[in-house]
């Protein structure tokens, strides 16, 4: 019953390694139980977003209150298409050890369910006037409909052709910030909704009435007697006849105000921890900047080797400190501002790459750069932006690449465009990786050989790549190697 539920079932522990897992959820997202438990986490498994909105809400709101229910989540699934999912979750305590009890359901099953269900309480009114046997199936189905319209706090309506006047539930009172259900009136809906929406709203009422599509989406606020007002989503379907003329329409409104109040809650404070990342990055660029002009100035006076020794240290960490800054500032760009800014010029692509190899192999000193050209080498991009991808590359090479084998560097330039080549030997880019090596803190492996960033060269590599309209690319194995492409075309 556990392997084989309905719904997928998780247990993780306080920090979500995923302890046990069953396989309805393994087949959804396209994984095997053993690669996933004590391997994986629940926040690897979901998209950037998700990432932060379960580090700025979804976990606090777990710690305080124990529980948490109709909390929407997107999933990677292991092709890495994604998957949106509704999940409730909730925390025990046994033995002294924190465990997080969590049960999930694709939300496009969850609609396609709560359509069923409408259908066969339609079905069951009908056979109701053609035999007395089929009451009780009726009156079951109505059951079990109520209880999952209540539990998805999903209010019914209905529209006959002949009356052409909408009939709602009398719970839909509650919606209207009545104290108790009881009759309400198309006027009186009318009435609480918002000025601003009602256009749109009788809209979707006339196309769902056409044959020709037949579905009614729309999106309202309610200004509630009660002085609140409510977000409502309402959908429903039109049922015609032979001759295409509509018989009636069936729907349901949902309650979707604390729902929306939380996402926007958790975008505002998502949207505010990227801003204050590009802030405290901007402001910690002038103090380092006055560390390192006066480690340059003490340079130039006469020291005892102890002493240049430490000033050139001085000099290196704030060096790799700007570079962390500098990428987070592009972090904060890409993410909040819209992406990157390029400035296209026209430059030689190869005395570019020239000048940046010869650069990084005084960095790099472990490691052999080799310079490889092809085509004439002008071409029109951002030079600097260029030499930080070179950069960038060479850098996560000579971070996870083999120190007895070269790192190669591959100018390209013909009638496609223009492309840049980082190669390196050494142990290959695990499949799961490869799909996300792209994306902000991500790694090629765990076992870095170097601390030099916070994961976030390869990304940046990525939105230099969008705004001069181009690619990256990259291709990893045992016998060939670890190759990046950067490619613009004309």
């Amino acid at each position: 019953m556990y392997e084989h539920a309905a719904c997928g079932l998780l247990l993780t522990d306080r920090h979500g390694t995923i302890l046990r897992v069953n396989g309805t959820l393994c087949a959804w997202l396209g994984h095997a139980s053993e690669d996933l438990v004590g391997r994986h986490t629940l926040q690897s498994l979901l998209t950037m977003g998700g990432r932060i909105f379960h580090q700025t809400h979804w976990a606090p709101l777990l710690q305080m209150q124990g529980s948490v229910a109709e909390v929407k989540l997107e999933l990677v699934h292991r092709a890495g298409h994604v998957l949106p999912m509704m999940m409730n979750a909730l925390r025990t305590e046994q033995a002294g050890v924190v465990l997080h009890h969590l049960a999930l359901f694709i939300a496009q099953d969850r609609h396609q369910y709560e359509r069923e269900l409408l259908v066969a309480r339609r079905r069951a009114e009908d056979l109701l006037t053609a035999e007395r046997e089929a009451q009780q199936v009726l009156a079951l189905t109505q059951e079990r409909l109520r209880l999952a319209l209540d539990s998805a706090r999903l209010f019914v309506w209905s529209l006959d052709a002949d009356s052409a006047q909408p009939r709602y539930e009398d719970k839909v009172a509650l919606l209207l910030g009545h104290d108790s259900p009881r009759p309400v009136s198309r006027q009186a809906l009318l009435q609480c909704m918002h000025p601003d929406d009602r256009g749109a709203e009788a809209q979707a009422l006339t196309r769902a009435l056409d044959a020709a599509d037949g579905v009614y989406r729309a999106s309202f606020r309610l200004l509630g007697i009660d002085g609140h007002e409510r977000s409502v989503t309402g959908s429903g379907r039109a049922f015609f006849d032979d001759r295409s003329r509509p018989l009636q329409l069936v729907g349901v409104l949902n309650d979707v105000t604390e729902l929306s109040e939380r996402r926007a809650q958790a975008e505002d404070r998502a949207l505010f921890a990227e801003q204050m990342v590009g802030i405290v990055s901007h402001d910690l660029k002038t103090p380092l900047m006055a560390v390192r002009m006066s480690a340059v100035l003490l340079g130039r006076s006469p020291l005892t080797p102890n002493q240049q020794r430490i000033v050139d240290r001085i000099g290196l960490a704030t060096a790799r400190a700007n570079r962390l800054i500098a990428d987070l500032l592009d972090f904060t760009q890409a993410r909040v501002g819209g992406g990157l800014r390029v400035t296209r010029r026209a430059l030689n692509l190869h005395e570019l790459v020239t000048d940046v190899v010869e650069e990084l192999a005084l960095s790099h000193p472990e490691h052999s750069l080799q310079h490889h050209r092809e085509g004439e080498g002008d071409c029109e991009a951002d030079g600097d932006r260029l030499s930080q991808v070179i950069g960038n590359l060479v850098g996560n090479a000579a971070a996870y690449g083999d120190r007895t084998r070269p790192i190669t560097i591959h100018s390209k330039v013909d009638h496609t465009g223009f492309a840049i080549q980082v190669h390196n030997h050494g142990e290959p880019i695990a499949g799961q990786a490869l799909q996300r090596i792209f994306e902000p803190m991500q790694r090629g492996t765990e076992a870095a050989s170097s601390g030099r960033s916070v994961g976030l060269g390869l990304y940046i590599v990525r939105e230099i790549a969008r705004a001069h309209g181009g690619s990256v690319t990259v291709e990893s194995s045992r016998e060939h190697g670890t190759r990046f492409t950067f490619h613009v075309p004309h």
